[in-house]
């Protein structure tokens, strides 16, 4: 399987290359879709771990512990950065064309020194958090220890929250320099924990399939809280939705017109209304309402559905605005980048699965 990965990624550089010589507008959006798509849940996984910490949530080691595996994905996340800011002309307008009014802010300088300090900084502070948290504890040193770890996870989750921020902000909004929302950094921030939570679920269901058990309470709770992060993605939305539309602004309403009344994006967003939330809302829904079920296959699925949806969300906000062409990134090169960010993503989950032994370690901690 780990050849299987490689190759995929293979292909998905070459993929990239290829797209770069077709329409490299076109290539470094899905690029921008994917990297924003990839670290959002590596970076995600260690901030809920960091949360159950701090909360003290003892229901499920073994998920805390899973939660971790992401940041698998961060040193490549860092790396695929740095390569982003040589797509810096094709992607965003303001770096050929300054804005002078907002020049402070978006300049070439400031904008990839600040993303890229952030950056580095949340992924070595979740680093720094992993190798507390996976640590084998004397039982005299617990009480120490969960200081430590407490105000390892408190600075990772400030971290954060900034940082994935600045993204949505910075790596998503700055794609049109003349629209904004004050609410977009929240909204890239919720997003982010529904889709680090739908992963949470496959994982967990995953592994109890491979014979490490995890109880069905435990993996019923990470389906409420996918559940209740797909509530709150759809409120985040539609709290900007309602103040834009009835503001009537047009500076801000052509955003939301060129996506929900111009083909084809009409119909994808219609498509990432119903598979990325109202099936998974109406299968959690239905779930949440009685006893754990003893079957998961139902909430795989859901959460397949939920990282579709978020991922077709991100081209939605991405390639109407940077792509002249009304087209949907579905042809075979636009598939090899994204198998390719997949390959690189469930790779590097190996290697820290094999590196740091997270679900192995797990009888050896006293529960922490």
């Amino acid at each position: 399987m780990t050849i299987f990965w490689a190759a995929l990624s293979a292909l998905g550089a070459i993929g990239f290359v290829w797209g770069l010589t077709v329409n490299p507008i076109e290539a470094w959006s899905l690029y921008l879709a994917n990297l924003m798509f990839w670290s959002a849940i590596a970076a995600t996984g260690p901030a809920i771990s960091a949360m159950m910490q701090l909360t003290e949530a003892r229901w499920s080691p073994t998920v805390r512990r899973l939660a971790l595996t992401t940041a698998g994905f961060l040193p490549i996340a860092f790396v695929l950065l740095v390569v982003l800011f040589f797509g810096r002309a094709y992607l965003y307008a303001w770096v050929t064309n300054p804005i002078p009014v907002k020049a402070a802010w978006l300049n070439v300088p400031f904008f990839w020194g600040r993303t890229l300090v952030l950056s580095g900084a949340l992924f070595l502070i979740t680093y720094v958090f992993v190798g507390r948290l996976l640590r084998d504890t004397a039982p005299a040193e617990e009480e120490r220890e969960r200081g430590r770890r407490n105000r390892l996870a408190t600075l990772l989750l400030f971290f954060w929250i900034i940082t994935l921020s600045l993204w949505g902000f910075d790596l998503l909004m700055s794609l049109d320099p003349k629209w904004y929302s004050g609410l977009f950094g929240g909204y890239y921030v919720v997003t982010s924990l529904y889709v680090g939570f739908a992963t949470l679920s496959i994982l967990s269901v995953m592994t109890n399939s491979r014979g490490i058990p995890i109880p069905p309470a435990a993996i019923q709770d990470v389906a409420k809280l996918q559940f209740a992060m797909s509530v709150m993605w759809m409120y985040f939305f539609w709290s900007q939705y309602l103040v834009i539309w009835y503001g009537n602004v047009p500076i801000e309403t052509r955003f939301l017109v060129r996506r929900f009344f111009v083909q084809p994006w009409q119909t994808l967003a219609w498509v990432i209304f119903f598979v990325g939330w109202l099936i998974p809302f109406a299968y959690l829904l239905k779930r949440l309402t009685g006893r754990p079920p003893q079957r998961h296959t139902p909430l795989m699925v859901a959460a397949v559905f939920g990282l579709i949806g978020i991922f077709l969300e991100r081209i939605l906000v991405i390639f109407p605005t940077v792509s002249a062409a009304n087209r949907l990134p579905l042809g075979l090169r636009d598939l090899l980048i994204t198998a390719g960010f997949l390959g690189l993503f469930v790779l590097s989950r190996r290697w820290f699965m094999g590196r740091f032994k997270p679900v192995l370690n797990l009888p050896h901690t006293g529960g922490h």
